[in-house]
């Protein structure tokens, strides 16, 4: 039987070992257990097919610069000398040309179509209760620019026959009553949904063991590597040896690439939120986007979350106190939620970005059983299905071949 080793045990590596697990391969997966929850478990649950326009863009650029110093900004570069930084950065505004966000935007469509096809298989096949609903993203503006901004972004989405619409004022605060009247208007995204990411991970993770796939927690600390190809990972004192090894760590791909020779174009971009342990009275019923601040708050039957916020500032967790007051003043703004309700859980956690806004799903050039699967910036829950078959669709095709 074929040995395959997956490094990384979030979201996309358990998708990638879900598909494996039909076929006939031992199936190890390696995941180094970190103290704070792995960005699969705590994003905002948002599952968005809309999502298909790249973070690239010249618009994008001049707001960061804008932004520079405030220390509440949605979104936080920090000036910095790394050259892999600078690589990265002049990179991503070589891909903020027309012809390369039209190409991603592209790729990302197929990308979350497939996966929101897959899901509803996953869900159905599974008889899944990790709380998926799909009634719909709601945005919400209070500026009549970004009011014209949602207003060119639901004709893009529609060019794509991707469900939406605009909402006035007055329909935005009939469909969503918890919205301030300080809302000026609004859009619902009727292709996207959401669910509880943690009970997510946990249950694929329960099906893929009873599926026979091991799971060993541990880091990988280094490579043996012969002839061109991996032999083993070194584990602390232990070799685990296999026939493939799949690389899908989300931002640490990138350290372990280092390892490996490989360059990876991708850098960690930290997100915050804030956690709410039980359901807030008077919490909304849909999951919305507040557009200025571009912070999500997700409703759950039994909690809530806020979250979101771009931190360009290296492999650092820090709480940085300023982010998770944004998010509470962003909340109190848009929601007449009372937040203070409940004491919640802050969380930092690494989004791996490439710069070209597209995920990196490959065969190695340089170790021929080597897989990577990794830079899926925000949207690694939204695309781990996909990226799970495509995944398992390679390593099978060098099998045949």
């Amino acid at each position: 039987m074929k040995r395959v080793a997956i490094i990384g045990g979030g979201i996309v590596g358990q998708f990638i070992a879900y598909y494996l697990s039909k076929y006939d391969y031992e199936i190890t997966l390696i995941d180094d257990g970190p103290s704070m929850l792995p960005a699969s478990a705590g994003n905002c649950g948002l599952i968005t097919p809309s999502h298909i326009e790249p973070l690239n863009s010249f618009a994008t650029l001049i707001q960061g610069l804008k932004w520079l110093g405030k220390r509440d900004a949605p979104l936080a570069i920090k000036p910095q000398l790394d050259p892999a930084f600078i690589k990265w950065f002049l990179s991503f505004i070589w891909n903020s040309r027309k012809s390369s966000v039209k190409k991603a935007r592209n790729i990302r469509h197929q990308l979350l179509q497939t996966s929101w096809n897959l899901y509803s298989e996953y869900f159905s096949e599974e008889n899944s209760k990790c709380g998926f609903q799909s009634k719909g993203l709601i945005y919400a503006s209070t500026t009549a620019s970004g009011n014209e901004s949602l207003k060119r972004e639901v004709d893009l989405l529609r060019s794509h026959d991707l469900s939406c619409e605009l909402l006035t004022k007055e329909s935005l605060l009939n469909l969503e009553p918890c919205l301030k009247t300080d809302v000026v208007g609004g859009s619902i995204l009727h292709v996207d949904g959401w669910l509880r990411p943690d009970r997510l991970l946990t249950e694929i993770r329960s099906i893929n063991a009873a599926n026979g796939v091991k799971e060993i927690a541990g880091k990988v600390e280094d490579f043996i590597i012969s002839k061109g190809n991996i032999e083993a990972a070194q584990i602390g004192k232990e070799e685990l040896r296999a026939n493939h090894f799949i690389l899908a760590a989300g931002a640490l791909s990138y350290q372990l690439g280092k390892k490996l020779d490989i360059s990876l174009p991708m850098i960690p971009g930290k997100g915050y939120n804030l956690t709410f342990s039980s359901k807030l009275k008077d919490q909304p019923n849909y999951p919305i986007y507040m557009f200025e601040k571009k912070v999500v708050a997700t409703p759950w039957e039994d909690g809530f979350r806020l979250g979101s916020t771009m931190e360009f500032t290296g492999f650092d967790l820090t709480l940085n106190p300023s982010r998770l007051e944004a998010l509470r003043k962003a909340s109190k703004d848009y929601l007449k939620t009372d937040i203070d309700q409940e004491d919640p859980v802050p969380w930092a956690g690494w989004r791996p970005m490439t710069s070209n806004s597209l995920p990196i799903i490959k065969q190695s050039e340089k170790h021929q059983n080597l897989f990577i699967a990794t830079g899926h910036g925000m949207l690694g829950l939204s695309m781990a299905p996909a990226t799970g078959q495509l995944v398992s669709s390679l390593v099978n095709k060098q099998y045949i071949d």
